[in-house]
């Protein structure tokens, strides 16, 4: 393994190879900046460039991209809270919140060191523990990702605030817009109210970039922020933090890249899975919780590091079994299979010269992500006290065109000025918004497994407590929903 590893760093090093993958680095970041864009759509625009190339180039390329929007999601994120792709959306947590103290420099380096963190430690695991995880992941059937996503759901809620209630409800409501659409195994319409366009349902993008992207100019334009508030405030030192200052938060990172690479290897739990769990995660075992959401600078690099390395988690079920680990790992199925490779056990035999040069290519895009990110960001720092009038302006119409353009649809535009509104008013009346929008991407896994789960069973609601793993998962759920009242009686 270690041999062909080396083999494969050795194959990347020509110029020709070391061109495609920083142009996929390039491209990629630029594809995770740009909110509605992602990896996944990123990927899928720039396959047609693929067509003809060399396999070693093309899957370099695919590569790049894929990481790379893993590292730019985090940029739209920390400057102007509009997320770049759903896995970036924890990002703004904490990482805008810095930018208005005037420390977005320093937020952009950070997050940029623990995605090179999280990106490595993916990528190791790739390496020394794909056998290992994949016969995890087939342990894992509908009952347990039913429990698995319950499980994520109550975790990530936020019900040890203050105010439990406000998530549970935040939470409901991002379920209930999960099932607009039709049924996926009865087929019947449910609250399309006659509106062809709704019958698939609303894509996770439009919500997402209407409640926190278009929510924030309405928070903009009512509180009048202007360059003066933010223009002091981004000190030159802050854009080239010291090393301690970002080693201070190591295990933090280190914490959030092997939980993020343990779900990634999950077939369909995906970056933003993770990201969510690793900061309810930070949270909970944080000294100071009630800091998390006002610029905490755990709650920026964990989620960070977790969301780079469910990269490397996610190309294991891929490689050695065919099975994409997410929405991305879909797309790069099917690019393997148009270069001619077929996933799965014995691909590492027929093909392991090309597999092995694509798995180090992950490494040098890792590297050069880090040299590029951390290099850029005075240009970035510079762009944010310039550009802060606009703000306003740019974010909208940003959000309106990466609504746009993922289907070329005026009504998904919208559908994001409605979801704007609805963000808007949970935001003036402090609910929290992460319960809804995780709501949203899991409703349909969790009806899916658990409408699987009780067609195995003959409708016996015992299969979930028969089985170890998902018993488990209910279980640390129930502790969950009764930690707050505990912890009430305990301080009575």
């Amino acid at each position: 393994m270690i041999q062909e590893l080396l083999a494969g760093f050795v194959t990347i090093m020509e110029p020709a190879f070391l061109f495609w993958c920083l142009i996929g680095v390039i491209l990629g970041t630029l594809a995770g900046a740009l909110p509605g864009v992602g990896p996944v759509t990123g990927i899928a625009i720039l396959l047609p460039v693929t067509f003809g190339m060399n396999p070693i180039s093309a899957l370099l390329l695919l590569m790049g991209i894929y990481q790379g929007a893993m590292f730019g999601g985090r940029i739209s994120s920390i400057l102007i809270n509009v997320p770049g792709d759903a896995a970036a959306v924890v990002t703004t947590f904490d990482g805008y919140p810095l930018t208005k103290q005037g420390k977005a420099g320093y937020a952009l380096t950070l997050s940029a060191f623990a995605s090179f963190i999280g990106g490595n430690i993916g990528f190791i695991g790739l390496v020394f523990f794909s056998a290992i995880f994949v016969k995890i992941a087939l342990l894992f059937g509908s009952p347990e990702y039913f429990a698995l996503m319950v499980f994520a759901l109550i975790a990530t809620s936020g019900l040890t605030e203050k105010k439990p209630f406000k998530p549970i409800l935040a939470t409901l409501l991002g379920l209930v817009i999960s099932t607009i659409g039709t049924d996926p195994v009865g087929g019947t319409e449910r609250f399309t109210f006659g509106i062809l366009e709704l019958w698939d349902g609303i894509d996770f993008v439009v919500i997402a970039v209407g409640v926190f992207g278009l929510s924030e100019v309405f928070i903009r334009l009512e509180n009048s922020v202007g360059v003066e508030s933010i223009r002091n405030k981004i000190p030159f030192s802050d854009l080239f933090p010291k090393l301690s200052e970002l080693l201070k938060d190591f295990w933090a990172m280190m914490r959030g890249s092997i939980l993020g690479f343990v779900i990634g290897v999950l077939p369909g739990a995906g970056a933003t899975i993770a990201t969510f769990m690793t900061y309810s995660m930070e949270k909970k075992i944080s000294k100071d919780p009630d800091s998390f959401g006002k610029g905490n600078t755990k709650g920026l690099s964990s989620p960070e590091a977790a969301n780079n390395a469910t990269v490397g988690g996610a190309l294991i079920p891929l490689f050695s079994l065919g099975i994409p680990g997410s929405g991305t790992a879909a797309i790069l199925l099917g690019a393997l299979m148009m270069l001619g490779l077929q996933p799965g056990p014995l691909m590492f035999e027929k093909s392991g010269d090309i597999i092995w040069a694509a798995i180090a290519g992950l490494f040098v895009a890792n590297l050069m992500l880090l040299i590029l990110n951390t290099a850029f960001v005075p240009a970035f720092a510079y762009l944010i006290r310039i550009a802060d009038r606009y703000l306003g302006p740019i974010i909208a119409a940003l959000c309106i065109i990466g609504t746009y353009m993922l289907h070329n649809s005026l009504f998904d535009v919208g559908m994001m000025i409605f979801f704007g509104f609805i963000g808007y008013f949970l935001r003036k009346y402090r609910f929290p918004l992460s319960p809804l929008v995780l709501a949203v991407i899991l409703g349909p896994m969790l009806e899916a497994n658990l409408r699987q789960s009780l067609m195995m069973s003959n409708n016996d609601v015992m299969i979930f407590l028969t089985r170890p793993i998902t018993l488990a998962l209910l279980g640390l759920s129930i502790l969950i929903l009764i930690m707050p009242l505990a912890r009430r009686i305990f301080k009575k």
